[in-house]
């Protein structure tokens, strides 16, 4: 009876820690929110969640390709299996930040089709509310898929 008592609460323990996305930033800030819509994208393939964490008129961008895969492919111009995101701290600069308005740059490394591919994104965000919000990727420009 006391090794179904531990096995039923050892199983309670494993359930109850969902995985977060490792983030190298403060919870609530431009860097995190901007790594959590990536992590939405990418890892949980959860378009709702990075429409949640965008501003209506990009929100709205993102309904247009219909799928987080979608989004990924296309608009943002990057495709992994398996990726990493974090904030691109080689700089003095983590982000440009005036008043509501911050620029985050995120470095993305991972594999697409057994190869490694490492890309680069700066995230303008805005400050609606209160709340941190994604209003645009912009593409890297010294990236061999920049298109202009």
């Amino acid at each position: 009876m006391k090794l179904l008592g531990s096995l039923i609460f050892s199983m309670l323990l494993l359930g109850a820690c969902s995985e977060k996305p490792k983030s190298n930033a403060h919870w609530g800030t431009p860097e995190h929110i901007a790594t959590e819509f990536f992590h939405a994208l990418y890892n949980e393939k959860d378009l709702d969640k990075a429409k949640s964490l965008s501003t209506e008129e990009f929100a709205a961008l993102l309904d247009a390709y219909v799928t987080p895969r979608q989004v990924a492919r296309t608009l943002m111009n990057m495709s992994y299996d398996h990726v990493t995101i974090e904030v691109n701290r080689s700089g003095q600069n983590l982000r440009q930040q005036y008043d509501d308005d911050a620029d985050v740059t995120l470095v993305f490394s991972g594999e697409h089709d057994g190869k490694q591919v490492d890309n680069l994104r700066t995230v303008s965000m805005v400050k609606k509310s209160g709340k941190w919000l994604v209003t645009e990727v912009k593409v890297d420009p010294f990236s061999s898929t920049a298109t202009y």
